[in-house]
């Protein structure tokens, strides 16, 4: 294909394979090899790269998804023979041993200090999450980012916060690029085939609306759809996923929206998990589900992963799931021609399996607004504190009486089962009680016998009964305890 876009200020049409990593793009094609590769699969974040201004994760990125977009990787970030008030600092503090994570570290400090330009060291901290060093332990990285964002300054100088190069695009700017040498693409998308020895691989798409989506899913039934990739993206590295063609539904505005009605929330499909973090009306109406899409990755995971991605992949570690299922969520299914809605828990039938038909698309999911109840509660069990694939977690929505009596209660555990477990029995077990000793004691042991855990490399089935009802425990107590 001949892709349009501009890198490090440069305006560029290349010829590229469309599926082609932009890792792979970068490092071996335009030999900017500043952008590493760690892991290969979003985890570690030498790969970083900033686009149209917002960081994301190269190896997690196919070519075609550059079109029209503006690139940033660490060879553009200063200007020739000055560096960015980021690298000086990563300098001056001595925030570098080997030296391969410090391009991926810089650029995520880049974008973290966009957002908040005075960032206090637990943002720091947050904000690189996504980005593993082998070598410094971090005390000196968090240095120089604190450095550079004006917080303290060695030499003394007037306090420098590092802003993104004017020739950098906004985003949803297009590239102002040469006209290609081949066919143009269809009116509002994108075409592009993949040939290797004389054979077509996959066919990338790059639709703009719905309308389009159906001509394409039309043209290629066959076709894989995704938003984010970061699932995706790691299948076909590895050969789990050969579909004839690949539709990226990143492009479509009408499925990136939030809108509201006086007792619903509907969430486009688009929407992705730092979108959905940001917005005020789910941290104020829905925090349950804020609080489990912070826990879902690192920032540049959650910049580019989708709620849709997220129901769709049916993954019983799915951290939004479990809040979803006692929300009583209903996902929204289109069509060409049709548009039917169901609960989200008769949508997800098993490990990786939902009943989306041909031709149709996740396009929304709707969630009321839970107003019986005056606390929500999202917590996971995982191997580490950033980027953990939950070994246990809990989803809950309670009301206690001034007394302290149980009046209405929501359960739902994650990674305890093939699917999400919600227990109307043990509610019931619950509901008009005072959490005393005795009545959490049959709780916890009521958890354990209903959750059906298995073996696997995160954790024992034993120990994932007994995580799930010590999240149960934890959670009433300090309810309690809030009191």
């Amino acid at each position: 294909m001949n892709l349009c876009c501009r890198i490090n200020g440069v305006e560029m049409t290349l010829e590229t394979d469309p599926e082609r990593r932009v890792v792979d793009l970068l490092r071996e094609e335009l030999g900017l090899t500043g952008t590493k590769e760690g892991c290969g699969s979003g985890e570690c974040g030498a790969c970083s790269i900033l686009v149209d201004g917002e960081h994301r994760l190269s190896c997690l990125m196919v070519a075609a998804q550059l079109e029209g977009r503006a690139v940033t990787t660490i060879e553009g970030l200063g200007e020739p023979g000055r560096l960015h008030p980021l690298q000086e600092a990563f300098v001056r503090c001595g925030a570098v041993q080997c030296g391969f994570c410090s391009p991926g570290m810089i650029l995520a400090a880049a974008a973290l200090l966009k957002k908040t330009p005075h960032p206090g060291r637990d943002e720091i901290r947050q904000g690189l999450s996504g980005n593993l060093c082998r070598c410094t332990g971090y005390q000196k990285i968090v240095d120089a980012v604190e450095t550079a964002a004006g917080l303290t300054n060695p030499d003394g100088a007037p306090p420098t916060a590092p802003h993104a190069r004017p020739a950098l695009a906004e985003e949803g700017e297009a590239s102002r690029c040469a006209a290609p040498a081949q066919p143009p693409p269809p009116p509002g998308g994108h075409s592009a085939r993949l040939r290797r020895g004389g054979q077509v691989r996959h066919r990338v798409l790059l639709p703009r609306s719905l309308a389009e989506l159906w001509s394409f899913l039309e043209e290629e039934p066959g076709a894989r759809v995704w938003a984010g990739g970061t699932d995706l993206s790691v299948q076909l590295r590895v050969g789990r996923a050969v579909p004839p063609a690949l539709v990226c539904l990143e492009r479509i505005a009408e499925l990136r929206t939030i809108e509201e009605d006086a007792d619903c929330l509907r969430i486009g499909a688009g929407v992705t998990l730092g979108r959905l973090i940001a917005d005020p009306r789910i941290g104020d109406d829905l925090p349950v589900l804020k609080r489990a899409a912070e826990t879902l990755g690192s920032p540049p995971i959650r910049a580019m992963a989708t709620i849709g991605g997220n129901i769709c992949t049916a993954s019983p570690a799915g951290d939004t799931l479990p809040p979803l299922y006692i929300l009583d969520a209903e996902v929204e299914l289109r069509s060409r021609t049709a548009t039917r809605s169901m609960p989200i828990g008769s949508f997800i039938t098993g490990p990786g399996t939902i009943r989306r038909e041909a031709g149709e698309i996740l396009t929304a999911v709707r969630v009321k607004r839970p107003a019986a109840y005056g606390l929500q509660h999202y917590e996971k069990i995982g191997q580490r504190k950033a980027l953990a694939c939950s070994v246990a977690s809990l989803a809950a929505l309670l009301r206690l009486s001034p007394e302290g009596t149980i009046e209405a209660i929501r359960l739902a555990w994650g990674s305890v089962g093939p699917t999400v477990v919600a227990s109307p029995a043990i509610e019931a077990l619950l509901l008009g009680e005072r959490p005393s000793a005795a009545v959490l004691a049959r709780a916890a042991e009521a958890t354990r016998h209903t959750v059906s855990p298995i073996d696997d490399v995160r954790g024992t089935a034993e120990y994932r009964r007994t995580a799930a009802a010590n999240l149960l425990l934890r959670f009433l107590h300090g309810a309690l305890a809030q009191r």
